[in-house]
């Protein structure tokens, strides 16, 4: 600090906003594409400008943000949206006369929305140009969104809610898990393998499933409907998307469970291979967020909400999924009627 002023820049603030974010220096390399002795000495910087400790290093690589890193994560986020609007604004009026949407969403909403967003962009005269991008979770969608890597995002609203102290979320729809089983294996043996709690017909596709871990927020909830359905069935395979597991349970090795939205998007070679399950789940919230600021943004404002009428009129479930409830039901009545009868 010199002059009674102090020098803060504003990449100090979104290479420590992309830290904390990040959860470890090694991590917001990726954020920021920057190395990490970089990082720390704009950190350092920052911190030296402050007269105060922001962040403090825990074991393995590990983050604990102080009281003062708190306050100034906020202040961050406060000065860099304030700016970006300026600029996203700037460069609406006085420089591209458009607006540059660049969308970003997970694997398993990509397909659905790529053609629905484009179509969006298509219908607003101001839109000048679209990108789309592609993450792992919804999780980093939101960090994409924070980092101003996008500035449209669809994701879970779990994701999203964090956030919502600088992003606008609205929903869009409910999506359902949808359980995947090999065509091969007959309803007739699904249901009676889940009504005895083993299994039926020696399908050995039913006596594995494929898991994708953490990745999902409702993994646990995945767990606990195989223990308590199909309580011999083992986590025998692991799957980094939910496209992935779905082709392994198309191979005939093993069921999954999937979200509904990935289905009209699978290829013709997987559908065929596979019978789905209503099994009464909810998966997630689907939601559309952007940064608030660009709420300010006439054109843009116009194309999200063009966005969400696309999606309003045309998000329809045409695949025809099976009750497993009702499938239950029904050979329930069957085997009482067959007691009756002897």
């Amino acid at each position: 600090m010199s002059d009674g002023k102090y020098k803060i820049t504003l990449k100090q603030l979104e290479i420590f906003q992309a830290i904390v974010l990040a959860g470890s220096f090694t991590r917001a390399t990726a954020l920021t594409n920057l190395a990490q002795p970089t990082l720390s000495q704009q950190l350092a910087n920052l911190e030296k400008e402050l007269k105060t400790q922001l962040i403090k290093r825990g074991k393995k690589s590990s983050i604990e943000i102080t009281p003062a890193g708190d306050f100034w994560l906020t202040r961050a986020a406060e000065i860099l949206n304030l700016v970006e609007a300026a600029l996203t604004t700037h460069q609406a009026i006085y420089v591209d006369q458009g607006v540059t949407i660049s969308f970003g969403t997970t694997p398993s909403l990509q397909g659905r929305f790529d053609e629905l967003i484009s179509a969006a962009a298509v219908n607003i005269p101001d839109i000048k140009t679209l990108n789309i991008h592609s993450y792992l979770n919804s999780k980093q969608v939101a960090e994409a969104l924070l980092s101003h890597r996008v500035n449209l995002g669809i994701a879970s609203r779990e994701a999203l809610d964090e956030q919502k102290s600088s992003l606008n979320v609205v929903k869009l729809y409910d999506d359902k898990i949808v359980w995947a089983v090999p065509r091969a294996i007959p309803i007739s043996d699904v249901v009676e393998t889940i009504r005895r709690g083993k299994c039926v017909g020696g399908h050995t596709g039913l006596e594995r499933y494929v898991t994708l871990g953490q990745t999902v927020p409702w993994h646990k909830r995945t767990t606990d409907w195989y223990r308590s359905r199909l309580p011999f069935a083992q986590p025998f395979f692991g799957a980094a998307t939910h496209l992935s597991a779905v082709q392994i349970a198309a191979s005939g090795f093993a069921t999954c469970h999937t979200p509904m939205t990935l289905i009209p998007n699978l290829p013709n070679n997987i559908l065929r291979r596979l019978t789905f399950y209503d099994i009464g789940e909810l998966a997630r919230e689907v939601c559309m967020a952007y940064p608030k600021h660009l709420m300010s943004i006439k054109s843009f404002v116009n194309y999200s909400r063009e966005v969400q009428r696309i999606i309003d009129s045309e998000f329809t479930d045409t695949t025809d999924f099976i009750s497993l409830d009702a499938e239950l039901a029904a050979a329930g009545r069957t085997a009482t009627e067959t007691e009756k009868d002897r």
